[in-house]
């Protein structure tokens, strides 16, 4: 192989193919500094935004991989590029999916609807390698067509606590429908 069959490489080409991991950690980081927790983020379960992540990972990783080979002919590089913005984008897709997208569902949210819930057990776990704690709530939906499906439910440390002392029989789950059209979970009675 001789020096003209190798292909030229810029320097920039693997800084730009990274920016399909690095713009939803921006993003994220100026929302919680801008917003914080003042749209609500708690998700039901069954109600992810992952599709809607995913679209955002493919326009950033396909905007990230033009913006790498702009004014190169080379097709070699092209697919490099390519493979590395693909790579880049998949680790960006969580990013997306439990980050930006959640708040942006928040941002405004329909009227809110209660749907009583059977109170099945509490669960409490630790976030790794901190002292962090997670407040669970298992809950049963009723039978027919539930609004919300039976899972685990994020609560608050003082649900939890008075949910231990005293197990309710049902609760009552305060839930709207976000901007993406997933469902958060805005409140317990």
């Amino acid at each position: 192989m001789t020096k003209t069959d190798r292909p030229v490489v810029k320097a920039s080409l693997f800084a730009k193919a990274m920016l399909p991991f690095g713009v939803p950690i921006v993003v994220t980081l100026v929302l919680l500094a801008l917003v914080g927790e003042a749209w609500p983020r708690s998700l039901a379960p069954g109600s992810s935004l992952k599709l809607a992540g995913f679209a955002a990972t493919a326009i950033t990783a396909v905007a990230a991989w033009r913006y790498a080979v702009a004014g190169t002919d080379d097709a070699r590089v092209g697919k490099m590029a390519a493979l590395l913005c693909l790579v880049t984008g998949l680790m960006g897709w969580p990013v997306w999916s439990t980050g930006v997208m959640p708040s942006i569902n928040g941002l405004k949210l329909d009227p809110p609807r209660a749907v009583r819930m059977t109170f099945d057990r509490i669960e409490l776990t630790h976030q790794a390698k901190t002292t962090t704690k997670f407040h669970w709530a298992w809950l049963e939906s009723g039978s027919g067509d539930p609004i919300l499906p039976s899972g685990r439910y994020f609560i608050a440390e003082d649900h939890y606590e008075r949910w231990a002392a005293t197990p309710p029989a049902t609760v009552t789950v305060r839930v709207s429908r976000g901007v993406l059209g997933a469902l958060v979970v805005t409140g317990y009675e």
